[in-house]
């Protein structure tokens, strides 16, 4: 559903946010998809258990325009996946477990420990009907100077934790002709922060700075396929999404809002000849704010992304862009910083991502991986734009296969930003080698 596809988007960005994890990206000819786990068999089910390890050096670790922290890294991440299929073929479930725990050793207070479990249920009852569940819990970490803390990463002791609970249902009809199917899908993400406590200057009461970011979010919405081609479907979608805020210090900072958007476009797959595959779509999205004192924003929006082969099996190239509207945080920072040019609050971001990606298979057991991605965050309030911050981001990475089961990696990130707010200005160098070993 639409929330999962924002997810594989923003994936892309993460050379410009945080530490790439520079396994994670499986696909028919690259990545994780190129390895052969071994599963152990318990009950009906396969259990494959993964073990990856990063050791690096972070130039920036709470990316900082001034007092810049350099530390090195260890990231140990051990992880189990468990899938099943019934006898009849009609179930397909999957479980997934990781645990990661990050040291930082010259900054011991930016260390981390992360839970993330998921699993999904796929139940085909018959040739037309199909049914699709999802779920999701993750207790994880914003590291400091990264998303409320970005430009002020000194308020916090430790990284900004949050949790989240996922769980999404998806219904496919295919009709008869199999010439088009419908899709109609719902969804609730509840996402909250752990208390950061704070005195306030003019009343000396004591609350919680996280509290205003606690927020649920449901989302229906529904797809029409219509083949127009032999490997060409077009693609027309409609979804509301519905965000409530759980607390809100003073009512007319109150960001409640329902958004509505609308797309068409097309997908291909043109695998027989291992050329292109991908989808484009474009759209307008509405977002009205609960407070009737917020203007509605109204947007064009779009989601692409290509997959190109100019030799199969060699070189996978991949572009992606997106146009879509984003939760302020808080606007980014925890203590808002007034007498600038333009000091009101903002309530939402425009957000703009491109993607450039190519990968290369050099031998057998040799491979690479570069990624140039940019994205432009345009902060509105009610008298237009408030602030305007583009993050840059490359990363270059280096895979060495030795075994089916074990590979090494070795990766280069620099991350930018620019703001037009000074102090949110930085950038950032990031030298990891990692290693991903199967287990059994």
């Amino acid at each position: 559903m639409k929330f999962a596809n924002k997810a594989v988007l923003f994936g892309l960005m993460l050379p410009v946010v945080c530490t790439a994890d520079v396994f994670n990206d499986p696909n028919p000819v690259f990545g994780d998809a190129k390895f052969i786990d071994q599963s152990i068999p318990v009950g009906g089910f396969q259990i494959t258990p993964l073990v990856k390890f990063q050791q690096g050096f972070d130039g920036n670790v709470i990316r900082a325009k001034t007092d810049e922290i350099d530390s090195w890294f260890t990231i140990f991440e051990p992880s189990v996946e468990v899938t099943g299929i019934s006898e009849d073929g009609l179930l397909d479930f999957e479980f997934d477990w990781a645990f990661t725990h990050g040291a930082y050793h010259a900054s011991g207070e930016d260390s981390y420990n992360d839970h993330n479990v998921s699993s999904r249920l796929d139940y085909f009852i018959n040739q037309y009907h199909e049914l699709k569940f999802q779920g999701r819990y993750i207790d994880n970490q914003e590291p400091r100077g990264t998303r409320f803390s970005i430009g002020t990463a000194d308020e916090l002791n430790n990284p900004d934790r949050y949790k989240q609970l996922f769980g999404a249902v998806k219904y496919t009809f295919h009709f008869e002709s199999f010439e088009s199917r419908i899709e109609l899908d719902a969804g609730l993400l509840d996402h909250y922060y752990s208390a950061v406590s704070a005195e306030d200057i003019i009343t000396a009461e004591i609350y919680d700075k996280n509290a205003t970011r606690d927020r649920k979010t449901t989302e229906i919405g529904g797809k029409f396929y219509y083949q127009i081609g032999a490997v060409t479907d077009l693609v027309i979608e409609a979804s509301r999404i519905d965000v409530n805020y759980d607390f809100t210090r003073l009512p007319d900072e109150e960001l409640s809002s329902v958004e509505n958007t609308f797309n068409v476009g097309a997908e291909w797959d043109i695998t027989d000849s291992g050329i292109t595959r991908g989808f484009a779509k474009v759209g307008y999205n509405k977002k009205d704010f609960d407070l009737a004192e917020k203007d509605s924003f109204n947007n064009l929006q779009w989601e692409v992304k290509v997959e190109w082969e100019p030799r199969q099996n060699l070189d996978l190239l991949t572009f992606t862009t997106a146009r879509q509207t984003q939760e302020t945080n808080g606007e980014g920072y925890f203590e808002f910083v007034s007498g600038s040019d333009n000091d009101e609050k903002a309530h939402l971001i425009n957000n703009t991502v491109y993607s450039v990606q190519w990968e290369h298979n050099w031998l057998e057991r040799v491979r690479t991986k570069l990624i140039y991605a940019t994205n432009k965050d345009i902060y509105k309030g009610n008298i237009g734009t408030v602030r305007t911050d583009k993050n840059t981001g490359i990363n270059v990475a280096l895979y060495y296969d030795m075994q089916e089961w074990l590979s090494f990696s070795l990766e280069y990130t620099y991350s930018d930003r620019e703001s037009t707010r000074e102090f949110l200005i930085y950038d950032r160098d990031l030298f990891a080698l990692g290693v991903r070993m199967s287990i059994f």
